[in-house]
C-alpha cells in the first residue's frame, strides 16, 4: 500500500503522465488551428468578416504605401478616445495613424480599464505614457462634476492608495458639487446596511443563510428606505426631490447575480430594468410561437392546445378532453374537419393562413398582433408593460433575423424564423425586454455600469472571492518590457491545464502552482484589475453610495482597501464614521441595521393598467358617407307607383331603341336652352351640341330648337309655373350620410312644387313605366330634402324621357 501511494505521490514525474498532458494541450492547439481555418473558409465563401478581420485588414493596408500616402495628406488630427481599454492589435493601429496625422491627442483614464478580457492592456498605456515623458499637468482631469464631495473624498482616500503606483494627482479628484451646495434635504452621502437575521430565528439556527438571502434583504431594505423619503439633488437642478426606483443602480459582479437581484426586488414589490434570458418561456412568446408554427403546419396539435390554453383561456383538462373526443370521433371517421375549429382563434388563423405566404416573419408577427388583437389578450394577464415590451423584443428578434439573413445571403422563410428562435433559447441569448422606466430598478454588472452615472448606486457582491486562476489561456510576453517597435512580437499564447478539475486543491501541482512566478503575476493582475472594476462601481454614484454587509465579509473592498489582504475588515457597521479620511477630514458613513427573517414572503405588486383604445369592433359593413342609388337600393316607407303621364311629341327613338349619345344631347340641350335668347344664338348652340355629342346624323338642328320652343310652351300650358329653377343643387343629410343631387328643374306651380328631372333613357317604350320606378328612391330623398325648404307644400315628381317625349309622374 506504501508503495501505490508513493507511486501515485511521484505522478507528476511519470514520463507517461507528462506525455498525456503534453499531447492534450497540442491536440488543442491543433483543434483550435483547424476551427479557424474553417471559420475563415465559411465567412471568405460568404464574402463575411469579423471585427477581428477588420483590424487584421486595417492593419494591413497602413503596411501598404499607397495607403499611407494617402492618409498622410489627408490627416490632420487623430483622436483616440477610452485609450485604456486598448489592446495590442488596436495599439498597433494607432501608433501607424499618429505617424500619419499632423497632431494626435489621446484620452483615457487607466484607472478604469476593465476590460482584460477583451484584449485590453493597461500596460500599453503606461507605456506609451513613459515614452512621451509622463502626463502634463494640465492634460490631468482636475475635477470631478458628477459626484457629492463626501462620494469624492471617499474615492480619493480608497484609491489614492489602491493604486498607489500610480501619482496621487493622477487618482484624486475636487469636487465641484461641494459640502455647502448641498440642498438641506439630502442626507449623508455614504451609507453601511448590516443585515442581520431576526434574534428568535437566530436562536433556533445559528447557522448563516445562504442565497439569496443577502439579495433578499438588498430588495427589502431599498423598499423601506425608499418608502420612507429619500431626497437627491437632479442633475442640472438646485432643489431636491424624492427618490424614484429608476434612480437607483445595484451592481453585481456577474450576470447570474444580476438575475438573483431582479428576481429579489421583484419579491419584493419593485421593478428591475434588466436584460435577463428566458424570452421564449414567456407565456406571450409561447402564444405568439404557437400560432406561427399553426400558420405553418395546420396539423400541429400541441400548437393548437397552446393556443386554447392561453388564447380561449380553456383549463388543460378541457383541452385535453376536447381532443380525447376528437380523435374518438376521428377514428369512428364520425369527426367533421379538423380539431379545434369551433374556437374563434383557430377559425381566424385559419382564414389569415392563405395571405402569409409572401409576408416575411416581421410582417407575420405584426398581422397576427393586428388581426387577433393579441396585445389586449396579453395585457389582461397582468404585468402588462413587461409583457407588452416582451412582444416588442419578438417583433425585434423577427427582424434580427430577416437581417442576418441578407447578411448570409440566404432566403428567410417562417419556419427558419421558428428555428432561429429556437437557437436563442438553447444559447440563452433570447432576451427578454429590459422594462426600463422610472419606477424600475437598474440592475447590471459593474462592467456594463462603465460610462453611466445614477443618483444611487447600491455596490452589491462585495464578499466575492479574488480569482486568481492560471488556468486556460494567456497572452505572455517574452519581455518585460513593452516594444512599441514590435508591439504584437515576443508574445506567446499559452495554454495551462488542469488535470485534477475540482479535486485540484491539496495537490502537489497546486502548491507548486501557489509558490509560482506565473501565479504571483496573475494575483496581482486580477487584483489590479479587480481595484480597477471598484473604482468604476464607486464613482457611478451622485448622490448616494450604499455598502451593504451581511454575515460574508466584503473580502473584495478588504482586498481593495488593504493591498491584497482581505482578513482585515474594511467597514465596521458599529461606527458612524467610515476607515477613510481625505485631506485631514474623516469621511462620515450613516450605518443601518437590519433585521429580516430566514425566508421572505412575496410582497403585492402594484400593476398600473395598460392603456388601450376600445377594442375593436371586427369587420363590418358600413355605409358610406355619400349616398349613392347606383350602388344601392334605398328603402322607401311605402311603395311608389306611376301617377299621371304626360306625352306632348311623337317619340324620337326608333324600332329597337335609339343610341345613348343621342338622349345625353337632348338633355344637355334642354339644359341650355332658354326661350328668350335669338334664335340664331339658339341655333348656334344646337349645332354645336349636335357637332360634340357627334349626333349630326340623328339630330337635326333646326329640328332641336323645335322641339326646345315646343317643350318650354308645354310646360307653361300644362303646369303654368310662376318660377323655375335650373339645375337646383340639393343637399340632405339623412342620419350619418348626406344625399347630394343636382334637380334639373324646380317649377312652383299654382298646385304646388314641380320636380322634373330628364332622362336619356333609350330603351323601347315598354320599358319606360319600371324605368320610371327605378328612380322612386331619387324621388323619395329629393323630396324629404325639399319639404323643410318649400314649407310643407305639395311636391309631385316626374321622369322626363327626353327620347320619348314624354313625362311619367312618380307617386310615393
Amino acid at each position: 500500500m506504501n508503495a501505490l501511494r508513493e507511486l501515485a505521490l511521484g505522478h507528476l514525474q511519470d514520463p507517461a503522465f507528462r506525455q498525456d498532458i503534453r499531447e492534450f494541450i497540442s491536440e488543442v492547439f491543433d483543434l483550435a488551428m483547424e476551427a479557424i481555418r474553417e471559420y475563415q473558409e465559411y465567412k471568405q465563401k460568404r464574402g463575411l468578416i469579423d471585427y477581428t478581420d477588420m483590424e487584421a485588414l486595417v492593419k494591413r493596408l497602413l503596411n501598404r504605401e499607397d495607403v499611407r500616402r494617402v492618409l498622410a495628406d489627408e490627416l490632420d488630427l487623430l483622436l483616440v478616445d477610452e485609450f485604456q481599454d486598448t489592446s495590442p492589435m488596436q495599439l498597433e493601429i494607432f501608433l501607424k495613424l499618429s505617424g500619419l496625422a499632423n497632431y494626435s491627442i489621446w484620452v483615457g483614464d487607466p484607472k478604469q480599464s476593465i476590460y482584460g478580457f477583451r484584449g485590453a492592456a493597461p500596460e500599453l498605456m503606461q507605456a506609451i505614457i513613459n515614452q512621451n515623458g509622463g502626463i502634463k499637468p494640465e492634460d490631468i482631469q482636475e475635477f470631478s462634476w458628477r459626484s457629492r464631495e463626501d462620494l469624492v473624498a471617499a474615492a480619493n482616500a480608497i484609491f489614492t492608495r489602491a493604486f498607489a503606483h500610480m501619482p496621487p494627482e493622477q487618482v484624486a479628484l475636487k469636487p465641484v458639487r461641494t459640502l455647502h451646495q448641498d440642498p438641506e434635504a439630502l442626507g449623508p452621502a455614504l451609507h453601511l446596511w448590516k443585515f442581520d437575521l431576526l434574534p428568535e430565528e437566530l436562536e433556533q439556527n445559528s447557522r448563516p443563510p445562504g442565497k439569496p438571502w443577502m439579495e433578499n434583504s438588498i430588495a427589502r431594505a431599498l423598499t423601506d428606505w425608499l418608502n420612507k423619503g429619500v431626497y437627491l439633488q437632479p442633475k442640472g437642478g438646485q432643489s431636491a426631490r424624492k427618490a424614484v426606483p429608476g434612480d437607483v443602480a445595484i451592481l453585481c459582479r456577474t450576470n447570474s447575480e444580476c438575475m438573483e437581484m431582479a428576481e429579489a426586488l421583484h419579491q419584493a414589490g419593485l421593478r428591475s430594468a434588466m436584460s435577463r434570458a428566458g424570452l421564449m418561456q414567456t407565456a406571450e412568446a409561447k402564444l405568439l410561437l404557437a400560432c406561427l408554427k399553426y400558420l405553418l403546419h395546420y396539423s400541429d396539435s400541441l400548437s393548437v392546445a397552446e393556443i386554447l390554453l392561453l388564447a380561449e383561456g380553456q383549463p388543460i383538462e378541457a383541452v385535453i378532453e376536447n381532443r380525447m373526443e376528437y380523435l374518438d370521433l376521428a377514428k369512428r371517421r364520425e369527426a367533421s374537419g379538423r380539431w379545434a375549429q369551433q374556437f374563434a382563434v383557430i377559425r381566424e388563423l385559419d382564414r389569415l393562413r392563405p395571405g402569409v405566404a409572401e409576408l416575411s416573419s416581421a410582417e407575420t408577427l405584426e398581422l397576427l398582433l393586428g388581426e387577433l388583437d393579441l396585445r389586449r389578450l396579453i395585457a389582461s394577464w397582468g404585468k402588462p408593460q413587461q409583457r407588452l415590451d416582451n412582444v416588442e423584443m419578438l417583433r425585434q428578434f423577427a427582424l434580427q433575423y430577416e437581417d442576418a439573413c441578407h447578411r448570409m445571403h440566404s432566403a428567410a422563410s417562417l419556419g427558419g424564423f421558428i428555428l432561429w428562435l429556437n437557437s436563442l433559447e438553447i444559447s440563452g441569448k433570447d432576451f427578454q425586454s429590459s422594462g426600463e422606466s422610472p419606477q424600475a430598478v437598474n440592475v447590471l454588472t459593474y462592467h456594463r455600469s462603465k460610462g453611466l452615472e445614477w443618483p444611487i448606486v447600491v455596490c452589491h457582491s462585495l464578499e466575492k472571492d479574488l480569482r486568481a486562476d492560471v488556468w486556460g489561456i494567456d497572452i505572455v510576453s517574452e519581455r518585460p518590457e513593452i516594444d512599441l517597435n514590435q508591439i504584437l512580437g515576443n508574445r506567446m499564447v499559452r495554454y495551462w491545464v488542469n488535470p485534477y478539475g475540482s479535486q485540484y486543491q491539496g495537490t502537489q501541482l497546486a502548491e507548486r502552482i501557489a509558490a509560482s512566478p506565473a501565479y504571483a503575476r496573475k494575483k496581482r493582475q486580477y487584483l489590479e484589475e479587480e481595484n480597477r472594476l471598484l473604482y468604476v462601481g464607486i464613482t457611478r454614484a451622485r448622490d448616494y453610495l450604499i455598502f451593504p454587509l451581511g454575515y460574508k465579509p466584503t473580502k473584495w473592498l478588504n482586498r481593495t482597501w488593504h493591498d491584497g489582504r482581505e482578513d482585515i475588515p474594511a467597514l465596521d457597521a458599529d461606527q458612524p464614521e467610515s476607515p477613510w479620511e481625505w485631506e485631514g477630514r474623516p469621511i462620515p458613513i450613516q450605518p443601518h441595521r437590519f433585521e429580516f427573517p430566514r425566508s421572505f414572503e412575496p410582497a403585492e405588486f402594484e400593476e398600473n393598467p395598460a392603456d388601450f383604445i376600445s377594442p375593436p369592433q371586427g369587420k363590418q359593413l358600413h355605409p358610406p358617407f355619400y349616398i349613392d342609388l347606383r350602388q344601392e337600393k334605398w328603402a322607401l316607407p311605402n311603395k311608389p307607383a306611376l301617377g299621371t303621364n304626360y306625352p306632348y311629341l311623337f317619340p324620337l327613338v326608333p324600332q329597337g331603341g335609339a343610341d345613348r349619345q343621342t338622349g345625353k344631347a337632348l338633355k344637355a340641350f334642354l339644359h341650355a336652352f332658354y326661350p328668350g335668347n335669338a334664335a340664331p344664338e339658339t341655333l348656334k348652340m344646337a349645332q354645336r351640341l349636335t357637332a360634340s355629342f357627334e349626333v349630326e346624323a340623328v339630330l337635326d338642328p333646326n329640328q332641336l330648337c323645335q322641339f326646345g320652343n315646343y317643350w318650354y310652351h308645354f310646360v307653361q300650358q300644362q303646369f303654368a309655373p310662376t318660377t323655375t329653377y335650373r339645375k337646383y343643387p340639393l343637399y340632405y343629410p339623412t342620419g350619418d350620410r348626406l344625399f347630394e343631387t343636382t334637380i334639373d328643374l324646380l317649377l312652383d306651380t299654382p298646385s304646388g312644387w314641380l320636380l322634373i328631372q330628364h332622362s336619356g333613357f333609350s330603351g323601347e317604350a315598354k320599358a319606360l313605366p319600371s324605368k320610371a320606378l327605378e328612380l322612386a328612391s331619387w324621388c323619395y330623398l329629393c323630396r324629404q330634402g325639399l319639404k323643410p325648404i318649400l314649407h310643407g307644400r305639395p311636391i309631385r315628381t316626374l321622369i322626363h324621357f327626353v327620347l320619348h317625349q314624354t313625362m311619367m309622374e312618380v307617386r310615393l
